[in-house]
């Protein structure tokens, strides 16, 4: 049976399946991290833990976009109050739950880093730069505080957490609005490929600088996988989605001929995959694929889905604090250290994973939750504030008509 195309999809403030994406990105990072510290050799897709970060990057400009045209009959983007806003919320969903994971990770660091050489000295694929876990520099803790650590390639990966990817979300978060400018303008795709080409031909012309950076935490290295996001969620809405899909593949095959590997290959597949998951009836093949489609969307809209969407910011953020203490304890244990690469794994599974999710849920219950409704606050103040001359100018006029209404005596 043929189902009917549509053009466009009706706006609704919550997507469910999302919730699912981004609960199977951070347990992909989880999984892959595991992977390493317990010397399991390298698996396909597992062991693709960039991915999984692109995977939150392509979320991250998909949902921006999709509240931005939510709100934009309230929140127009010509007004720099509407910028202000947005990045205020952005800023209270981000920060508050990173500031206490960072301060815990800056205390643990010299105990991390024991363990972390303990585990390299028997895992080598694991190594990483020691830095990581003891500059307590006043520099290194200003970079991350202020979040421009992403641009500045000694900093950018020098805490003990896998926070590179928070800085390049910030500078995403800071560019977003004019984004939304360039595309009002320029038109969705004409904007994108503008957006994209420019990123890549500053990578081009100071490449001595971008390859300084251990990861892509500046944003010209990634700007392409935002782009693929706000692709989907303009065409989904506004209409059909084969052109969208068309280039945001162009632009992943430009970073695969580039950097030729099974992970940029693989990164094709994910952008095509979210495509379809995220559908509005108009992609090729759809009423082929419709059923296995839709029992997708509810697995991942499902309450398991929702509970490791809610948790996959907090499990991203704390997931090495517990992992690497337990993975170098555990290697202390000689049945443990001759054991088969997959019983290490499992095993580290099974101890590290329930400590993990519980952290995280406590962490988003008393610290992620409360920042998120205080910036919902703040953003509300801000949008009814008044500059004073505005405040003024709105008293004068009150009382000129009050006066005016009053009738002279006679």
């Amino acid at each position: 049976m043929k189902h009917p195309q549509t053009s466009a999809m009706p706006l609704t403030q919550h997507l469910p399946s999302l919730d699912g994406l981004r609960g199977i990105a951070a347990l992909w990072v989880l999984l892959f991290h595991t992977q390493l510290l317990t010397g399991l050799a390298p698996v396909p897709l597992l062991s693709y833990g960039g991915l999984a970060v692109d995977l939150f990057i392509l979320l991250s400009g998909m949902l921006m976009t999709h509240h931005y045209l939510l709100r934009q009959a309230s929140e127009p983007w010509e007004s720099p109050r509407t910028w202000s806003v947005f990045w205020v919320r952005r800023f209270f969903r981000i920060a508050p739950v990173y500031y206490v994971v960072l301060a815990t990770a800056l205390c643990m660091g010299p105990l991390l880093g024991q363990y972390r050489e303990l585990l390299e000295l028997t895992w080598p694929q694991a190594a990483t730069h020691a830095a990581r876990y003891s500059d307590h520099s006043m520099t290194n803790i200003l970079s991350h505080i202020t979040f421009v650590f992403g641009l500045l390639p000694t900093y950018s990966f020098n805490t003990p957490l896998p926070d590179w990817s928070i800085g390049l979300e910030m500078q995403f978060y800071a560019v977003f609005p004019f984004l939304m400018l360039l595309v009002r303008r320029l038109g969705l795709h004409w904007a994108m490929l503008l957006v994209v080409v420019g990123s890549a031909v500053l990578c081009l012309l100071f490449a001595p600088f971008f390859e300084r950076f251990e990861l892509p935490s500046i944003l010209p290295m990634k700007l392409y996988m935002f782009a693929c996001g706000i692709l989907i969620a303009i065409s989904r809405q506004k209409g059909p989605m084969l052109r969208s899909l068309l280039l945001a593949v162009s632009f992943a095959a430009m970073v695969y001929a580039r950097h030729p590997s099974p992970e940029s290959a693989a990164r094709i597949a994910l952008i095509v995959t979210v495509f379809y998951l995220l559908h509005n009836g108009t992609l090729p093949s759809y009423p082929k694929l419709e059923r296995v489609l839709e029992w997708m969307r509810r697995k991942l809209g499902g309450r398991v889905g929702h509970f490791l969407g809610e948790m996959s910011y907090s499990v991203y953020l704390v997931h090495l604090l517990v992992l690497i203490p337990v993975s170098a304890v555990l290697l202390g244990y000689e049945q443990y250290a001759q054991a088969p690469s997959i019983i290490r794994y499992s095993i580290c599974l099974l101890i590290t994973v329930p400590m993990i999710y519980s952290l995280a849920a406590l962490l988003h219950v008393t610290v992620e939750q409360p920042g998120i409704h205080y910036g919902k606050r703040v953003a509300a103040a801000l949008r009814k504030w008044k500059p004073a001359g505005q405040r003024f100018a709105t008293a004068h006029y009150a009382t000129t008509r009050r006066l005016a209404s009053v009738r002279p005596l006679r």
